[in-house]
């Protein structure tokens, strides 16, 4: 499966976690995992992964 990878500061895991919640259920997402430590975020995805609403409901 594809994967993109952003960089995005996460402050602590509450952070993250609402970041997964609310980006799990965009079109295409199959897992969202966040990196506290680098400051990335890799969406595992299909096909039909539509970035921009992603960006979108990550605030990036």
């Amino acid at each position: 499966m594809p994967q993109s990878q952003f960089n995005v500061t996460v402050a602590d895991q509450a952070a993250a976690d609402a970041l997964v919640a609310k980006t799990e259920g965009v079109a295409g997402v199959k897992f969202v995992n966040v990196n506290l430590d680098k400051g990335t975020v890799v969406v595992t995805h299909g096909d039909d992964f539509d970035e921009n609403a992603f960006k979108a409901a990550a605030g990036i």
